[in-house]
């Protein structure tokens, strides 16, 4: 059966900021000690920030300033990313016949499929705004692309953008708000698809598979209000995500008829130290696997959609699949919802 072959993923964030000076810079502020107390025991060293936390203060602003912003600077991270993308690819813009976008950070539309026409593509190239969707977004804008390129025969770009420092907010901090300003960074991922005819390797999207858990819906939610993004993250997020991965996963692998031993890496969503370490538990992962996630979220947070395509980006170049060897993606978000995709080294 023909699918589709992902045959780069470029990620790149904006300017990396330290945690530890983000700290001393908040630590005076009303709810300040907690959100000290959060960076020290995030296992997150830096992160990329669009938005100058020194000399920006966008706790003042705003919803139209934060999208505008938050716009301006997306694009701008994007078309660096198509940039890189098309280039290690191989491709001039105007051999893409989409463009699909996921963002639940800018706002817009026109938004982000202006990059079609900022990026070189040809007139008439189709494009798809997908979202917002939260963390898991690049999963199942993933599968989307993929039906794409399986129907249009041509290849296809994927962007993923998200960006929190636009949508700082302003002090107390309680003991939830410094989390979401400690764990979440800027980022951006620019993925390549083509036919899997091609004779370009990487990874065959196999099968994908979700599971909404509706009843704790209410423990990650991200809202548009009058001062940007409002973000609720109740600390119960890592058990429930733990006890709601092992499903799809395992029903994902029981329909090619494999076991989870049969996996020779599995690309985690960083969505925060403990939700890691629950994961990696539920589904008894080789440290080889979860050491990238922690990795990718000490240098860049949780960039939620972009995040675990950096996390996948990372283990293709450091630890390839060879033909016929398998892997696993596996995201999760608002809703509370699980995204696990199947692929296959080519």
């Amino acid at each position: 059966m023909p699918t589709a072959r992902i045959t780069t993923i470029e990620f790149v964030t904006p300017p990396q900021v330290k945690m530890a000076e983000i700290a001393g810079h908040l630590a005076d502020r009303p709810g300040g000690r907690h959100v000290v107390d959060t960076i020290g025991n995030s296992a997150i060293e830096s992160k990329g920030m669009a938005v100058n936390p020194f000399t920006d203060d966008p706790g003042s602003w705003g919803t139209d300033r934060r999208m505008a912003v938050s716009l301006a600077e997306a694009r701008a991270l994007g078309r660096e990313a198509i940039g890189r993308a098309l280039g290690h690819a191989g491709l001039r813009p105007d051999q893409i016949g989409l463009l699909a976008t996921a963002t639940t950070t800018t706002h817009s539309a026109p938004g982000l499929d202006t990059l079609v026409h900022e990026t070189g593509m040809a007139p008439g190239t189709e494009f798809q705004s997908i979202g917002p969707m939260g963390c898991y977004a690049a999963l199942p804008a993933l599968s989307t692309v993929r039906n794409w390129v399986i129907v249009h025969d041509r290849p296809a770009v994927l962007l993923l953008v998200d960006l929190f420092s636009p949508h700082v907010q302003a002090p107390p901090y309680d003991k939830e708000q410094a989390v979401v300003l400690t764990l979440f960074g800027d980022g951006a991922a620019a993925i390549v698809l083509r036919p899997d005819r091609t004779s370009s390797p990487g990874l065959d999207i196999l099968d994908t598979e979700m599971l909404y858990v509706p009843e704790f819906a209410d423990d990650l939610q991200v809202h548009l209000g009058d001062s940007g993004l409002r973000i609720r993250l109740a600390p119960t997020m890592p058990d429930v995500t733990a006890s709601a991965v092992a499903a799809p996963v395992d029903r994902l692998l029981a329909r090619a008829g494999l076991r989870r031993t049969d996996v020779r890496w599995w690309a985690l969503h960083p969505g925060g130290r403990r939700i890691i370490d629950r994961v990696g538990e539920e589904l008894d992962l080789p440290s080889a696997s979860t050491d990238v996630a922690r990795a990718v979220m000490r240098e860049y947070g949780n960039t939620a959609a972009p995040a675990v395509m950096a996390v996948l980006g990372r283990l293709q170049a450091t630890r390839p699949l060879a033909p016929g060897q398998y892997g696993v993606a596996v995201a999760f978000g608002p809703g509370a919802t699980v995204w696990a995709v199947l692929l296959r080294g080519a």
